[in-house]
């Protein structure tokens, strides 16, 4: 009898956990499992309930009978899940980045689908992408292709250009980010209005055709014969250069879609801006070209064209040097627009050595003439511009550009050295340029440390604000080896610098 009782225990036992055990596996019924809707994880947004979203969203899927979940598919892409954010009620998971939409597949069936242990369920949920976007365009050296920039570029159905007749790009390729499209322009001239990228999920527009602009002219102050560069973006088709008073530059070359060549016409009397006229309209220089000619006051330091002079009231003088200077060009430094200053070494110059101690460096002194009208005036957005003719090649040594009035200099202000930049360390251009120091990156401090302002870098030093902080205007140029090697050679900088003016701009 007893033995009877113990086995009738046992099997209501081995029942009981049997039923616990099917409860615990099938709390929504039984049945397989059920998603109700998908919302947000934000909690501001728990209420936001939707039917889809983004590759790469984090999101909650809601129901029941989520135990014993086995797999979750995006548009049959699986999607990682981790165990500790999965109860019976809810999923917290991140949508694969890779799942495929119906931008890159447009047979995605658009569908959540759970595995678990006890069943599987599948629900109505799409995957798009955010419409395109178009930061920024330009043409490739021939003018035929178009880049165009930005992101979100799957699904493209088409891209139009304004031009009359059949608008749409000939062929276009895509890069593998989506961020860059390369299509062909079709035929014809275009009117000012937007191109406009089409895709599965959205559109978007550019202003077309982008302008022709001007960013800077490779001598500002070149003479009559002498080839110049003009840089800018977008230069298709040019077919001529305007230069001061209406005349129009010869043998003008286009050289790639940012930079075109010519020649510089004689006859020009007065400053004025270049233009150039293309394919894509007019386009004006930023600044005035051969300013040498009236050097407009207040603004312009000297054109070093007088010497020894008791002032410098129509800014064409300066102080003094202890370098050299040419009254006129010559085969040496050819092309030149009159007087300038030459800093060249007389002796080797070592490394690590001060301004005035490395065998008669050179100096040219400015005088100190005003720089602006009002001393108030912010130095934002204001440049020091020079010319200089490199007539050995420059592979050592530095153009300083200090402050203050004879034998009264601070440390540099600026610090000129390009063939820190320049291809194979050389830099040796065919003719005068143009150099531009914005005025914002001009040192008030002095210091001694050798990475501060050169050629395309911003200094440590703290820069001016006002023309008012600078306690001279009278500037002072000089050649220096302030690193610890080469050993500048003699000769090794001989440069001539001219036409020295604070302009507004770049």
């Amino acid at each position: 009898m007893l033995y009877m009782k113990k086995k009738i225990l046992f099997l209501f036992i081995i029942v009981a956990g049997l039923a616990q055990f099917a409860c615990k596996k099938n709390v929504n019924g039984g049945g397989p499992p059920v998603i109700t809707d998908v919302r947000s994880v934000d909690t501001t947004k728990r209420d936001s309930f939707f039917v889809q979203a983004v590759p790469g969203s984090l999101i909650v899927i809601q129901g029941n009978g989520f135990d014993g979940l086995q797999a979750v598919f995006f548009n049959d892409t699986s999607a990682y899940f981790n165990p500790s954010y999965v109860t019976n009620n809810n999923i917290i998971i991140t949508i694969p980045a890779t799942a495929k939409t119906a931008a890159t597949n447009p047979g995605v069936p658009s569908t959540i689908k759970l595995v678990t242990d006890h069943g599987t369920v599948t629900y109505s949920f799409k995957l798009y992408l955010p419409p395109p976007f178009i930061s920024s365009i330009a043409f490739d050296n021939s003018g035929t292709l178009l880049y165009i920039n930005g992101s979100n570029f799957e699904g493209i159905q088409k891209i139009t250009f304004p031009v009359p007749g059949a608008d749409t790009a000939l062929s276009y390729t895509v890069n593998s980010s989506f961020t860059q499209i390369t299509a062909a322009i079709p035929p014809g001239t275009a009117f000012v209005d937007s191109l406009r990228v089409y895709c599965t999920f959205g559109e978007s527009s550019f202003p077309y055709p982008p302008p022709m602009t001007i960013s800077s002219v490779s001598n500002e102050n070149a003479v009559a014969g002498t080839t110049i560069t003009i840089n800018g973006t977008n230069f298709i088709g040019v077919t001529k250069v305007t230069f001061p008073g209406g005349i129009a530059g010869t043998n003008v070359q286009n050289i790639s879609v940012n930079q075109v060549n010519v020649t510089v016409p004689p006859g020009i009397t007065a400053p004025d801006s270049l233009r150039l006229t293309g394919g894509l309209g007019t386009a004006a220089a930023p600044q005035l070209f051969d300013s040498y000619i009236t050097h407009p006051s207040p603004g312009y330091l000297s054109t070093f064209d007088v010497q020894y002079t008791a002032s410098n009231t129509d800014n064409t003088g300066f102080v003094g040097w202890t370098g050299g200077y040419a009254s006129s060009p010559s085969s040496t430094y050819p092309n030149g627009t009159g007087g300038f200053a030459v800093l060249q070494n007389g002796a080797p110059m070592k490394g690590n050595t001060s301004p005035g101690s490395q065998g008669n460096a050179g100096f040219s002194q400015l005088y100190d003439v005003p720089w602006v009208a009002n001393t108030a005036t912010p130095v934002a957005g204001y440049s020091l511009k020079f010319e200089v003719y490199v007539a050995q090649p420059w592979t050592a040594g530095e153009l300083w550009v200090m402050m203050g009035d004879w034998y009264g200099w601070h440390n540099y202000l600026a610090r000129y050295a390009p063939w820190t930049t320049a291809q194979a360390g050389t830099f040796q251009p065919s003719g005068w340029v143009t150099v531009t120091i914005p005025l914002s990156q001009l040192i008030l401090s002095t210091n001694s440390d050798t990475n501060e302002w050169d050629y395309g870098s911003f200094p440590t030093g703290s820069p001016a604000t006002l023309f008012s902080n600078y306690t001279s205007t009278a500037l002072c140029f000089t050649i220096v080896n302030d690193q610890a090697s080469p050993t500048v050679p003699v000769n090794g900088l001989n440069i001539g610098i001219d036409n020295v003016r604070i302009v507004q701009g770049q």
